[in-house]
């Protein structure tokens, strides 16, 4: 009983997941966020880090998180593959703004990113429906815009 007590405690302390669970629409089974052109917002905030997540197939996921206000957002950029072939290096202490596709998880909100600017530089992550600037279709074009 005492093990199962400790368990509990430590399942209600534990962090919030690596990737977000959107709150799925009713009757429908939770999914992981997706970009929804209908909840595009514009936030400006401070970089805090980055995190890199491991997703089993030898990429992985990068995540920039930002203070906006008093809240810490988790902003998912895209795959290692992709970010790391930008010219742009975002680090903590960097202000930023980020259009990008807003959702719920555990009380608070995550961005789905379309592009994000620092300065006069803006690196895009996702056409205006969504679509990875990764994907087949865009390959080989470069995110970075320069706006100097």
């Amino acid at each position: 009983m005492r093990t199962l007590s400790l368990l509990v405690l430590l399942a209600a302390l534990a962090p919030a997941p690596a990737f977000a669970e959107a709150a799925p629409p009713a009757g429908k089974s939770s999914a992981k966020a997706r970009f929804d052109p209908a909840t595009v917002v514009t936030v400006t905030g401070k970089v805090l880090g980055e995190q890199r997540i491991d997703n089993g197939t030898g990429k992985k996921a990068v995540r920039l998180v930002i203070k906006v206000g008093d809240e810490q957002v988790s902003v998912q950029l895209g795959p290692d593959s992709y970010v790391d072939g930008q010219k742009i290096r975002f680090a903590a202490g960097d202000e930023v703004t980020v259009k990008g596709s807003k959702f719920v998880y555990s009380n608070k909100y995550g961005l789905i990113a379309q592009a994000v600017t620092r300065g006069t530089e803006t690196v895009v992550f996702r056409s205006a429906k969504g679509k990875p600037a990764w994907s087949s279709a865009s390959a080989g074009k470069p995110g970075a815009i320069d706006h100097s």
